[in-house]
């Protein structure tokens, strides 16, 4: 038996974008859209839909980006991947911003970083798998700049908008390079959830996808 074919979403940054996957491969809509995010994602949902010429019926599971990121991002995500989930009875497969940042990139080493504001960043360690997937090595956390925690073999990448932040504080011999302006993407929370679903992973009811806030949410935080 195939894939279920995957609709993605990621809005836990600056970034909306959402996925759809295809006999072809993925087609996804992106965009940087500051507190846009509640007004641009279901029209997106409908365009990547309309792109790959399916509807809401096709879909067969639902994976959605969870953060850590801005609480109302994130929130929007949820909430929205929860509706059309529950609408359709689908499974739905909560994917870490963090690893899906790491995706985007085919780097074997990866340190991801997301602006957390209030001086800090949320931060984790990925290495890449036999199968080019990244794994978190130790646990994602926010913390100040000067107490992430740093690759400790070989030479890696930087990624996300912490690195924008706070690249001047982080320069090394081991760092290989560095981008500023990425963001977690839905084509990269689909690939993750389809590799999961290879595997045997069968996702979660929709009433069980939660935030992944790392830290608490405080209401005026977006």
């Amino acid at each position: 038996m195939g894939l279920p074919r995957f609709l993605a979403m990621d809005t836990a940054t600056e970034a909306c974008s959402v996925a759809v996957s295809t006999s072809a491969g993925v087609v996804e809509a992106f965009i940087v859209a500051v507190n846009a995010h509640s007004r641009l994602l279901l029209p997106m949902v409908q365009q990547v839909l309309d792109r790959a010429g399916v509807t809401l019926a096709d879909i067969g599971a639902i994976a959605c980006g969870v953060g850590p990121g801005g609480f109302t991002g994130v929130r929007i995500g949820v909430s929205t991947a929860q509706a059309l989930a529950m609408a359709r009875g689908l499974p739905v497969y909560p994917v870490s911003s963090l690893q899906a940042l790491a995706a985007t990139v085919p780097q074997p080493l990866v340190l991801a970083a997301l602006d957390a504001r209030k001086g800090e960043v949320y931060t984790g360690v990925f290495g890449q798998d036999a199968q080019g997937i990244p794994r978190l090595r130790g646990t994602e956390k926010v913390c100040a700049p000067e107490a992430v925690d740093w690759p400790d073999e070989g030479q890696w990448w930087g990624l996300g908008t912490g690195w924008h932040a706070y690249h001047a504080r982080w320069q090394g011999p081991k760092i290989l390079g560095w981008s500023g302006d990425s963001f977690p993407r839905a084509g990269a929370v689909l690939r993750l959830a389809q590799a999961r679903c290879q595997a045997g992973d069968r996702g979660i009811l929709p009433a069980l996808l939660e935030p992944h806030y790392i830290r608490p949410s405080l209401p005026e935080e977006t």
